[in-house]
């Protein structure tokens, strides 16, 4: 049996880590072999919040390429899969980097350059492994808004140091952000889509939703999906 690569996409604060965590504890990280973004530290972000117009090229570049450097990590894992690993999934796909950089690069100029480097990266990855699918979470504004606060409210009262992509978040940010996702993943075409709606869905204290996405992907997994398909919780709890 080849093995099923699949991915977990979504914006942040939808979720995606709660269901990896899950799906780890269902098949066991002897069989599921698990990647989680872990993005480099980005030189030029402290300056991008403070001049987002001047600095969002620079930091989008930045977060591409290391990106891509954690893509090019997932491909040898792949390539040297051992026998009893047959699952690999990440909460990231190299191209989610163009939702942001639409989001955020306003000169022409730059807007253009950032596509060439993307263009020649795209190059060098086209024997990379497409996912047999991706699993798209989707939530409104409102939803991640009131997670996000939530996260920062936790990391508050621990006295953990708070997430810099936590910074500066607001729900014209969001409404702006999950209008992209939805578009970007509503026709995306490299690989067929699973769309789930998760909105106003508790996924750390309700554990009922994410054992019905955990049964959609064994679907998945099972059948890989042929075309993007648009999936509600009570469907698939039918």
């Amino acid at each position: 049996m080849n093995p099923i690569f699949f991915a977990i996409e979504g914006p942040i604060g939808v979720g995606k880590s709660a269901l990896i965590d899950a799906l780890e504890k269902e098949f066991g990280k002897h069989n599921l072999n698990s990647f989680r973004e872990e993005l480099e530290p980005n030189p030029f972000l402290d300056k991008f919040y403070d001049d987002k117009k001047k600095y969002a090229f620079q930091t989008q570049i930045s977060f591409m390429l290391s990106r891509f450097k954690q893509c090019e990590t997932l491909q040898k894992s792949i390539n040297q899969r051992d026998m009893f690993r047959k699952l690999y999934v990440s909460d990231f796909i190299f191209e989610k980097n163009d939702i942001f950089a639409e989001l955020t690069i306003e000169d022409e100029q730059e807007w253009n350059l950032y596509q060439n480097i993307k263009q020649v990266l795209l190059e060098s990855a086209k024997d990379f492994t497409k996912p047999n699918f991706v699993v798209y979470l989707r939530a409104g504004e409102n939803t991640l808004l009131r997670r996000i606060q939530n996260r920062q409210r936790q990391t508050t009262q621990l006295k953990l140091k708070n997430d810099d992509a936590d910074k500066g978040i607001t729900r014209d940010y969001l409404q702006k952000l999950t209008a992209l996702y939805d578009r970007y993943f509503f026709h995306y075409k490299t690989s067929p889509v699973l769309i789930i709606d998760v909105n106003d869905i508790d996924f750390v204290h309700n554990s009922s939703p994410v054992s019905a996405i955990i049964n959609s992907i064994k679907k998945a997994i099972e059948s890989p999906p042929k075309q993007n398909t648009y999936i509600k919780l009570d469907d698939i709890n039918g």
